[in-house]
């Protein structure tokens, strides 16, 4: 997993480079995470967000809805991020090996290895190792989850195909798999 995990970090620093972002500023140590005061931070820290704010905020509207809400922010994060990289001219099958890139070495979200990409068929399949949203989870005593990058994916998939999305997502062997297809 480490070997493939440098790998995939490798192939981002150059892919980044080629569209002109230098890497040297890079935030997140080999792991793919942003490590502050012995934490994991996201500009957040994991145990506050989103796991504890879906359990305080479901006090409020209930749990599912609150797990609602946490994919839908990701959902619009989703759309803007691909409609700035449409702005700039990138192709859009290039787009989510960009938004991996950032998110693998600038985010502290994780490391995400795109499995399938399909525009035509509308396909995606994305593997997510350390995701911040199933180690919050654990932290705080609950079962892994992945709502605001299942949200992120669809929306920049339903950006870049101009289309509804459907995407679900899986917890298994430590890592998170998303897939979002075209509905």
């Amino acid at each position: 997993m480490e070997e493939n995990m440098n790998e995939l970090k490798k192939q981002y620093e150059m892919l980044l480079k080629q569209i002109g972002i230098d890497t040297t500023n890079k935030i997140t140590n080999e792991e793919g995470k942003i490590i502050l005061f012995n934490k994991r931070w996201i500009l957040m820290d994991v145990e506050a967000f989103p796991d504890y704010m879906i359990k305080s905020t479901g006090n409020i509207m209930g749990e599912r809805m609150a797990q609602e809400f946490v994919y839908w922010f990701g959902y619009s994060y989703g759309e803007k991020v691909a409609e700035r990289y449409i702005k700039l001219g990138a192709q859009k099958e290039v787009i989510p090996s960009i938004v991996a890139a950032k998110t693998a070495l600038f985010t502290g979200w994780g490391i995400p290895e795109i499995l399938e990409l399909s525009l035509e068929r509308g396909k995606l399949l994305v593997k997510i190792y350390n995701d911040f949203e199933s180690e919050s989870a654990v932290l705080n005593g609950s079962k892994p989850t992945n709502n605001f990058m299942r949200g992120v994916l669809a929306g920049a998939f339903s950006k870049l195909t101009g289309s509804k999305t459907h995407a679900i997502a899986e917890f298994k062997g430590g890592f998170s798999v998303i897939s979002v297809d075209k509905r």
